[in-house]
């Protein structure tokens, strides 16, 4: 990653959190969604497959997939979970990034 790039990555983060609880929380949701995205885009690649032939795979047009990828449609849970099992992609585990509280023993 660029050193430009996370300067500004640093910067959408102190504004969000600047602005308060609901602007980091759709920062947050934006992450998720776009690495995901990432995700798929590089699996299809990794695999070179055309979005035609994701598309196929997926049981999708070609023009869906081409919208998603660009970030011009956002696919619904059922969208994704075709196009991560068309390339075969583990269903990604949720975890918290990192513990914000821990809990007492008993």
């Amino acid at each position: 990653m660029s050193h430009d790039f996370e300067q500004l990555l640093q910067q959408i983060d102190r504004e969000a959190r600047e602005q308060g609880p609901h602007a980091v929380a759709e920062l947050k949701a934006l992450q998720v969604k776009y690495r995901m995205l990432n995700q798929l885009i590089e699996g299809r690649r990794a695999l070179h497959l055309t979005q035609k032939d994701l598309a196929e795979k997926a049981g999708l047009g070609q023009a869906e997939v081409s919208k998603i990828e660009h970030g011009r449609k956002s696919p619904t849970l059922d969208t994704y979970s075709r196009l991560a099992a068309a390339l075969g992609l583990e269903v990604p585990r949720l975890t918290r990034a990192r513990s914000t509280h821990r809990r007492r023993a008993a």
